[in-house]
């Protein structure tokens, strides 16, 4: 793919352009390397959504942690959704759903499907595109770690399902009540992999049926042979404001020395 540098007061980084058969369209993906990248080791890669709001605070966290020997040294590749409305939706969802977060029933006027269902082939992109071409540009050694929050935390749910090629899933405050917990239902129909996936579950309580779908999943998960899990309930935090907290106490349960 195409790319281009960015240089920034702490970390530099790298903006690839893909062209997507499976999206039909270019997209991006951001890189950024820990201090003193050298191809002749091999790193782990942390793959994080909503790259616009979320990729800047993660790189740098990394950068200032891995240098200061707190973490293990981590590529980070941000993955944007180019509009908020539609694509994102789209791209992070794998149905039309016809419920609320709140539990409220709705009609097909916004889950429909110029702007939801598409999460197959995001994911073909994602796993087919996308990582094998952070693979044959970066020195990686197949740890792979995926970052979302919301709805993307109900994506990485759901591909609990498929045979993802993550070793560690971070689901932020998920949107399990997406599809009335269709992730549940899927999970429960068996999880693939062979091998282990460490999963980290954050959320907060509002509104009581969004919290309760999230804590059916995490009932489910209990009963996952293959499955670590951990779990946090942040009872003062918000949907956004989670993210922050939910990272640093992610990254304490596996790296931080």
């Amino acid at each position: 793919p195409g790319f281009s540098q960015i240089d920034t007061c702490t970390f530099k980084f790298t903006k690839h352009t893909i062209q997507s058969s499976y999206l039909n369209q270019d997209r991006e993906f951001w890189v950024s390397l820990p201090l003193n990248y050298s191809d002749n080791l091999s790193y782990n890669v942390i793959y994080v959504f909503d790259a616009e709001w979320r990729f800047n605070l993660i790189s740098n966290l990394e950068f200032d942690f891995s240098a200061n020997n707190k973490i293990e040294k981590s590529i980070i590749v941000g993955i944007p959704h180019i509009d908020w409305e539609y694509t994102r939706a789209r791209d992070l969802s794998f149905s039309q759903s016809r419920m609320e977060y709140d539990g409220e029933k709705v009609d097909s006027t916004w889950y429909k499907s110029k702007n939801a269902g598409g999460g197959l082939a995001f994911y073909n992109y994602l796993t087919k595109e996308l990582m094998p071409a952070v693979e044959s540009n970066y020195a990686t050694n197949g740890k792979n770690s995926l970052i979302g929050h919301s709805m993307g935390g109900y994506f990485a749910g759901y591909i609990l399902s498929l045979n993802h090629p993550f070793e560690t899933l971070h689901l932020y405050d998920p949107s399990i009540w997406y599809s009335d917990g269709e992730v549940t239902d899927v999970v429960k129909h068996g999880i693939p992999n062979d091998k282990n996936v460490n999963v980290f579950i954050t959320y907060q309580p509002v509104p009581a049926f969004h919290k309760q779908k999230i804590e059916e999943l995490i009932e489910e998960l209990k009963k996952a042979k293959n499955v670590t899990l951990h779990t946090r309930l942040y009872t003062s935090q918000t949907h956004n404001s989670l993210f922050l907290p939910s990272y640093l106490e992610g990254i304490k349960l596996k790296a931080i020395k």
